[in-house]
């Protein structure tokens, strides 16, 4: 199971983004795809911000992930948290990162993929845990 981070799916929808190659690579040759609601968050925070888009257009974007056959499950964010409590103490990362982190282990993901550099340069740390980083 892949858990697909949300700087992949920025990439991904936004053709001028610099790693929206990858992401479409990536995107296109993964089976088993999952994020969170951690990342549809995220992504809807990011969107909001940094475009004009309305509310109706960001929406549609969080909701076409499931075209892409990005799959968003229902987690148990208490199991989430305390996951990501145990996880802080271990390795050391922005919250929303160790949430991240948390919520793929908690959906069973084998493999992270993300472009974020934090990520990718604690990439044996978060091995420890049970995650490879694909990038």
């Amino acid at each position: 199971m892949n858990y697909i981070d949300t700087n992949v799916i920025i990439s991904f929808i936004s053709k001028r983004d610099v790693n929206h190659s990858r992401a479409l690579r990536i995107l296109d040759n993964s089976e088993g795809m999952v994020t969170s609601p951690v990342a549809i968050l995220e992504l809807k925070s990011v969107l909001s911000r940094t475009t004009d888009l309305g509310v109706d257009e960001i929406e549609a974007f969080a909701d076409y992930l499931a075209e892409i056959k990005i799959e968003v499950p229902e987690v148990d964010m208490n199991k989430v948290f305390n996951n990501a409590s145990d996880i802080a103490l271990r390795i050391r990362m922005k919250t929303l990162d160790i949430l991240h982190l948390s919520a793929s282990m908690i959906l069973d993901a084998n493999d992270f993929v993300t472009f974020d550099r934090e990520f990718i340069e604690k990439e044996k740390e978060i091995a420890g845990i049970g995650l490879k980083i694909i990038h």
